[in-house]
C-alpha cells in the first residue's frame, strides 16, 4: 500500500546496526506522503465503520425527568430508565488525511471524518446521530535485529466535534441529550485511536516486503536493510538503505567504501515525488554479487549463433600464423571466459564505468573430441554501464569503452603476440560475451516497493560521483 511504502520511509527512530556504509538514499517529498495518504482513505473509512458502540441502559434519578418527563412527552411512557440500543455506525464520510513532517522527529498524520450513527431509543424509536471526529497520530517505525521495519503508532489523540441528535420530531430534554452525547463521545474517543493503530499495525506483514528478499535470476538474491535513522526536515525525508546479496542463499561478502554516501540537496528532479540516490558502493556491490554468481563467466562453442564462424583455428590463424602452422587443417575452437577478480566501478565525466579483468582460455576440439589447450590471455576491459529504471527495477546494460588490453599468459602454439588478436577478441566480446551478460543483467535490480505500488515516470541520471533515479508513485488496486 502506498501509505505504508512512504510511512516506512518516515522512520522516527531505529536502533543502530553495526557500522556499515550506506549504499543508497531514498528521498521522499512532502507531496509524495500527502498523495500516498489520500489513497488510504477507504481503509480508515472501513475501520471507523466497524467500531462497536455498546448499548446505553441507565437508571435515572428522580428530578432529572422534569415536569415533561424523561423525553419531554410524559414520564409514563418510559418510566425512569434510559434505554438506547442497536447503536451502529452505518455511514462514514471518507476521511481527509493530512501529513506534516516534524524535523528531526518523524511524521504526524491528521485524519478528519464524519460519522453517521443509527440507534433505537426505547418508546421513541429510531434516532440519528452525527459526529465529527478527528484523530492525530504520530508514527514510529522500529526495526528488527535484521533491519526489517515494524510500524507502530507512538502517540495518538482523538477529538470529537459537534454531535447532533435527530429524533424524528420528538423533543429530548437537555439532560438526556447530554447523556447520549457523553456515551458516544466516550466510546469514540477511545476507539478511534485504536482503529487508527490497527490500520497501521495490520500493515506490518506487507511492510516487511519493503526490504524483503527479492530474486535476481535463479541463484542471485537481494534485500534492503535500514542501518540508521532517517534525516527529516520540513520538505523531505532522507533514509539510508544498505543492500545484502545472496548467491545460492549464502550472503556475499561485499566491498565497503571509505566514506558514507549522502544525497546532495538538489539531486534529481525536484518535481518528482521520490528521488533515490545510488553510490559507487551500490554498484560495486551489485557487480561483485553478479561476479560471485558467475554472471561474468561464459563459454562459447563453435555452435554459437553469434560467433560460430569465428570459432575455428583457421580464423585465429589469419591473425596469428603460428596457429595455422600447428593446425594446418581447420578445427573447431572453444573459448571459456572466467572472471575471478572483483570488478572495479568508478564514476567519470557523468559516466559509470566498470573495469573487468577476465581470463580467456582458448581450446581446440580434435576430431575425437579431445580438448587441447591453445592459449590463455588475460584481458583488461573497460565497460560503460547505461542505466535505466522500469517496472520497479534498476537495469544496466554494458558496452565496450575503448580497446581491450591483452596479455598472453600461456600458449601451446609458440611465442605469439596477443595484440594481433585485438580485433578478434573485440568481436567476440561485443557479439557474444557482452550480449549474454546484458541478457542476464536485463532482469534488473529490484527497488524498494510494496504490493499495489508502482514506480512511474522513472528517470535515471548519472552525475560526477553518484547516480539518481527520480519517479512518482501510483497506487494500483
Amino acid at each position: 500500500m502506498k501509505l505504508l511504502f512512504i510511512t516506512a520511509l518516515l522512520i522516527v527512530w531505529i536502533p543502530p546496526m553495526k557500522s556499515t556504509h550506506c549504499k543508497t538514499v531514498v528521498r521522499v517529498k512532502q507531496e509524495a506522503m500527502q498523495y500516498a495518504c489520500q489513497t488510504q482513505r477507504r481503509s480508515f473509512q472501513n475501520a471507523f465503520g466497524l467500531i462497536p458502540i455498546p448499548s446505553l441502559i441507565e437508571k435515572k434519578e428522580t428530578g432529572l425527568f422534569g415536569n415533561g418527563g424523561l423525553l419531554g412527552i410524559g414520564q409514563s411512557l418510559v418510566g425512569n430508565v434510559l434505554n438506547l440500543v442497536g447503536i451502529k455506525i452505518h455511514n462514514v464520510q471518507l476521511p481527509e488525511i493530512n501529513v506534516k513532517f516534524m524535523p528531526r522527529t518523524g511524521v504526524q498524520v491528521s485524519i478528519d471524518t464524519n460519522l453517521h450513527i443509527s440507534a433505537r431509543l426505547v418508546v421513541v424509536g429510531e434516532i440519528a446521530i452525527k459526529a465529527g471526529a478527528g484523530v492525530m497520530a504520530e508514527l514510529k517505525v522500529m526495526r528488527t535485529a535484521k533491519g526489517f521495519p515494524i510500524l507502530e503508532v507512538s502517540a495518538c489523540k482523538s477529538l470529537l466535534g459537534g454531535i447532533q441528535i435527530t429524533t424524528g420530531g420528538v423533543r429530548l430534554i437537555p439532560g438526556i441529550v447530554d447523556t447520549i452525547k457523553g456515551h458516544i463521545q466516550a466510546i469514540l474517543s477511545d476507539r478511534l485511536c485504536l482503529s487508527v493503530s490497527n490500520v497501521f499495525l495490520g500493515l506490518n506483514a506487507d511492510l516487511g516486503l519493503l526490504v524483503g528478499a527479492k530474486t535476481i535470476g535463479n541463484d542471485l538474491g537481494m534485500q534492503y536493510m535500514m542501518p540508521s535513522p532517517p534525516v527529516v526536515n520540513n520538505d523531505y525525508m532522507d533514509m539510508d538503505m544498505n543492500v545484502e546479496y545472496t548467491v545460492h542463499k549464502k550472503v556475499v561478502d561485499l566491498p565497503t567504501g571509505e566514506h558514507e554516501f549522502t544525497l546532495p540537496p538538489g539531486a534529481g528532479d525536484q518535481n518528482s515525488m521520490v528521488n533515490m540516490g545510488f553510490s559507487q558502493d551500490f554498484f560495486m556491490s551489485l557487480f561483485t554479487a553478479f561476479q560471485t554468481s558467475e554472471g561474468f563467466n561464459f563459454e562459447i562453442s563453435s555452435a554459437s549463433a553469434m560467433v560460430g564462424s569465428y570459432m575455428k583455428t583457421s580464423v585465429l590463424g589469419s591473425y596469428i600464423s603460428e596457429i595455422n602452422l600447428k593446425y594446418p587443417k581447420s578445427l573447431p575452437v572453444k573459448i571459456n571466459i572466467v572472471l575471478s577478480q572483483t570488478p572495479i566501478v568508478t564514476f567519470k565525466s557523468n559516466q559509470l564505468l566498470v573495469q573487468i579483468s577476465p581470463k580467456v582460455e582458448m581450446f581446440v576440439v580434435q576430431p575425437n573430441l579431445r580438448i587441447e589447450n591453445l592459449m590463455t590471455i588475460n584481458v583488461g576491459a573497460n565497460l560503460l554501464a547505461k542505466l535505466n529504471a522500469k517496472g520497479g527495477k534498476l537495469k544496466a546494460s554494458l558496452s565496450l569503452q575503448g580497446d581491450l588490453n591483452l596479455v598472453m599468459a600461456s600458449s601451446s602454439a609458440g611465442k605469439c603476440n596477443p595484440s594481433l588478436l585485438a580485433g578478434y577478441m573485440h568481436a567476440v566480446f561485443e557479439k557474444a560475451y557482452l550480449l549474454q551478460i546484458n541478457k542476464d543483467l536485463s532482469i534488473g535490480v529490484a527497488l524498494p516497493s510494496l504490493p499495489n505500488v508502482q514506480l512511474i515516470h522513472e528517470v535515471v541520471e548519472v552525475k560526477e560521483d553518484y547516480a539518481v533515479m527520480s519517479c512518482d508513485l501510483q497506487y494500483v488496486k
